[in-house]
Parts: structure tokens; C-alpha cells; sequence
């Protein structure tokens, strides 16, 4: 199993998790909420960027949390993807946005 590569504290690489151990590359964009696994633990339901990972993409996880822009949080994860060995598609990638849930009072 191969273990995630913290690029800064909020954006995570996690290389692919399947059997096969290549697969394509997906950035995926979670709430601040969402802890970006160390891989120490293993909970009952794998967070996002794991789940992504046992289907077989090599996943950059970003939280928004930090005060870095989204140009450089793309560039330093479309490098880091590029230069991941398990990336076996290197001109295209997904992205996958997960929603928030904003509530306000009157």
C-alpha cells in the first residue's frame, strides 16, 4: 500500500490503492471538514481521496483550508501527477468538486 505524499498541509497525493497499482489522475476538492488521511488510520469508511485511490486513480486531495491560490494548488498537483510513475494517462485529468452546505439563520 503505498502511502500518501503531503505536498502542503491542505493538498495530499495519494497514489492508486487497486491491485493493479496504475490509473489515471483525479483532483479532488472536499470541504474543510474533511481530514486528509495519513494513511495511519483505517476507519470503517475510507475518506474520499482513499475510496478514490482503491478504484484505482492516482488522487491529489485538496482541502480549503490554506491561503494558496487554486493556479498554484492545479500546478503543483498536475506536476506532482505528471511525475507519479503509477499515472499511466499523463495529458488528462478529472476533477471532482464536492459540494458544501452553507446554512444561514434569519
Amino acid at each position: 500500500m503505498s502511502a500518501p505524499i503531503f505536498l502542503r498541509p491542505n493538498v495530499v497525493l495519494q497514489p492508486p490503492l487497486s491491485r493493479r497499482g496504475i490509473g489515471p489522475g483525479l483532483f479532488v476538492f472536499l470541504p474543510d471538514h474533511v481530514t486528509l488521511s495519513s494513511g495511519t488510520i483505517k476507519p470503517l469508511d475510507p475518506d474520499p481521496v482513499t475510496k478514490w485511490a482503491e478504484e484505482g486513480f492516482a488522487v491529489v486531495g485538496v482541502t480549503a483550508s490554506g491561503s494558496i491560490s487554486i493556479d498554484q494548488i492545479l500546478q503543483q498537483g498536475l506536476d506532482a501527477l505528471q511525475a507519479l510513475d503509477q499515472v499511466d494517462i499523463k495529458d488528462r485529468f478529472a476533477v471532482i468538486g464536492m459540494p458544501t452546505i452553507h446554512l444561514s439563520y434569519m
